[in-house]
Parts: structure tokens; sequence; C-alpha cells
């Protein structure tokens, strides 16, 4: 992480920001400068303590940090509370997600570079930001959406907000799909579909996402999606899943909500996917699969509790 680009932020700055219940404890007038590891930091920093560390203790007393994300099982002695401020979360990870994200936000780029070519017709939210070196077709874009360097986003695309797409991702390109001839001959169908990215969507560096034949492919809000990844023609996919690496996603295929799908995983075109489903590493995908059930190599099984 580059730590220079974390502003000086006092507590109430801090306090401002963070989106969570918490209950402070210590010094107000505290200050950050930086943001590191918890046994990296200085006098300047902000940190969190995962509650699950069996050293959670030890962490917090030897830091050196100033303002200190965590859960309220550690025990803050007073000298700790005239020296550091403490916020107490019952989930230390996602406070501090969330306030990292909020000040680095504070210096989100905007604008589109100028070695980008961008389509007349494309309606670009002068909030967002465009790379160097994208091509940009006559589609959406939308406020505070972040486009890293080498994109290609293809005419129809529809990108909502706070979208991050980082470099070389390939959006809206014609699918893979065919037609055969009487003789034996490939020809390619018409994709005359678009592609809609919804608000939240992170989709990784490499990763190719194709238009709809007739219909549109859909990412559904909050889904974040890893590198290298490729979802075809047609595909509907839910909210808040989680796709990862080198994970293909064939046709027609239709995804629920809160479905992870881990690195390597491969699903057959056409198929159902139901709500809050698990498919673990390398499995292959050939038949629907039901809410709360998980795919373990090529078998389908009942979600352990």
């Amino acid at each position: 992480m580059n730590t220079s680009q974390i502003p000086r932020s006092s507590v109430a700055n801090l306090r401002a920001a963070l989106t969570v219940e918490y209950h402070f404890i210590g010094n107000e007038d505290c200050f950050i400068e930086n943001i590191r590891s918890i046994g990296e930091a200085d006098e300047t920093s902000l940190v969190w303590c995962s509650p699950t560390k069996p050293n959670k203790q030890t962490l917090v007393d030897e830091t050196s940090a100033c303002v200190i994300i965590c859960d309220g099982s550690i025990e803050i002695s007073e000298e700790q509370k005239a020296s550091k401020a403490f916020f107490i979360v019952d989930n230390p990870k996602l406070a501090f997600s969330r306030l990292v994200r909020s000040l680095l936000r504070l210096n989100q780029p905007r604008g589109i570079h100028p070695s980008a070519v961008v389509h007349p017709e494309a309606e670009i939210s002068k909030t967002a930001f465009i790379g160097p070196n994208c091509t940009i077709g006559a589609c959406k874009i939308g406020d505070h959406s972040q486009l890293h360097g080498n994109i290609h986003v293809y005419d129809d695309t529809e990108i909502g907000n706070h979208v991050v797409i980082e470099a070389g991702a390939i959006l809206g390109a014609e699918g893979f799909g065919m037609a055969k001839t009487d003789d034996g001959v490939w020809e390619r169908f018409p994709h005359i579909g678009g592609l809609e990215i919804h608000d939240f969507v992170e989709i990784g560096a490499g990763t190719t996402i194709d238009r709809g034949t007739l219909e549109n492919t859909v990412i559904g809000e909050g889904t974040k999606v890893s590198k290298s990844a490729h979802i075809s023609h047609n595909v509907q996919i839910g909210k808040n899943c989680l796709i990862t690496g080198c994970v293909s996603i064939a046709g027609s295929t239709t995804i629920g909500d809160n479905v992870w799908i881990s690195p390597n995983a491969t699903i057959l075109n056409k198929l159902n996917i139901g709500n809050n489903v698990f498919i673990s590493i390398g499995a292959i995908v050939t038949q629907d699969i039901k809410d709360d059930y998980q795919a373990i190599g090529r078998k389908i099984l009942p979600k352990t509790k």
C-alpha cells in the first residue's frame, strides 16, 4: 500500500468517517498519517487487530500505532487510554476496511486520461475516472467508478456507481455463440444484447465479460470478480457474489445471491445456481444447484453448518 496517499486525519475526522457502531476509548488528540499492519506501525498509524488472533492482546500492547480498531475483548490500560485512541467494534476488519476506503476516496482521481479513446456518445460521470490507454465505446459509466488502464469497454455496456475495474479487463465483447449450417460450417450468431454492471461491483485485472445475445449479461450489485475470470454471454449473476481467479462461467447460466465460486471452477452453460451456494476450488459443475448447497469436485451436497 502507498501510505503517502492517506491524508492526515484527526480522531474527529475518523469518527465522522466510520460507518459502523463503535465505542471510543482514549485520547481525542491523536491523529494518523499512514495505514499499516499492526506489527509494522509507527506513532501515526491506523491499524486493526483481528479478534481471532491468539496473541491479540500482545499485538495491541506492543504496537506503536496511535489509533487502533479492535473488539471488546481487548483490555485497555489507563496508560494506553492517555496516549492512544481505540475504536471498539464488533467486526474490526469491516470497520477498518470501510474507514480506509473512505480515507482513500478523498484522493480518488477523476476525469479521463489523455491517452484514453472515448466514443463521443459515451455518458461518463464527472466523478468517474478513466485510466490510461482505455478504449470506451458508446456506454454509460456512473458516479465514482474507477477504470484502471488498458481496459476495453464495448458499446451498450452500462457500468453503475462505485464500480472498480482493474487493468486489462474486456467488457461487453461479442460472445462465443455460433450457428451451424447444413454443410457443417460454423457461423457467428449476432450478439445485440448488452452488459449491465451494477453498483459496487469490482472486476479484477484480465477478466473478460461478454455481452448478451438478445438480452443483457448482468453482474449484480456488490458482486466481486477476481482476476483472469471469464463470464460468457447471457450469464445472470445476483448480488454480493464472490467469483475468484480463473473461474469460467459458460453462457446463459443464472447464479443467485451470495454465491462463492472458488478458483479454477468451471460452470456449464444454461444451469441454475441458487442462493448461498458454495463452489469449491477446481469444481466442474454440470447440473443445477439448489439454494444452500455446495459443489465439491463433481458432487452436489448440502452445505454443512
